[in-house]
């Protein structure tokens, strides 16, 4: 997780936090504590601006509570098989067989060492990744593209469709880095 993502999940979950808090002390006489927790109207900083931050946290969490129920409905669901539907019957394809048949097709290619294909399927996609070190000497786009397009026409042809099933394949380059490990005792 980054820092960037800690530091948004941190400010979420302090204003959660305040605004669970003043709820909590606004409403304890429900419940019969040995401690009591004094008013937040009635601190003579605070309590003017307590029921306007309060009301905003709250938009807030409502909105992103809402975001979180939509995107949990509606996320395409992530499996290990693509179910193809015709007339004359189904086909499941599972992952691993798209990852090998992708694999078997970037392995005679001369310009990418170490590869590595993941794919994700959902129900009308296909998502492929190829990862690998492209060689320096051959870092021609015309032959990447054209190393795209034939992955894409051979798992559209593998899976005998396409117009309901759309194929996504990226092809990405990791370089190896030059770490040099210097020893710690000198």
């Amino acid at each position: 997780m980054g820092k960037v993502r800690k530091f948004l999940y941190s400010i979420l979950l302090l204003g959660l936090f305040i605004t669970l808090f003043f709820v909590f002390i606004e409403n304890q006489q429900a419940i019969h504590l040995p401690v009591y927790f004094i008013s937040m109207d009635d601190y003579p900083l605070l309590g003017p601006y307590v029921q306007p931050i309060l009301f905003w946290l709250s938009v807030v969490f409502i909105a992103v509570a809402i975001l979180l129920l939509l995107g949990t409905i509606f996320a395409p669901k992530k499996s290990n098989t693509l179910l193809i539907k015709r007339k004359n019957g189904k086909l499941k394809v599972q992952k691993k067989a798209v990852e090998n048949f992708v694999m078997t097709i970037v392995r005679e290619e001369p310009f990418i060492e170490n590869p590595n294909v993941k794919a994700k399927l959902t129900r009308k996609k296909v998502k492929i990744k190829i990862a690998g070190n492209l060689r320096k000497a051959m870092r021609i786009p015309d032959k990447q593209n054209a190393l795209v397009d034939e992955v894409k026409n051979e798992v559209s042809a593998l899976l005998g469709t396409t117009d309901n099933i759309q194929t996504e394949v990226r092809l990405q380059d990791y370089q190896k880095e030059n770490t040099t490990e210097e020893s710690k005792v000198e």
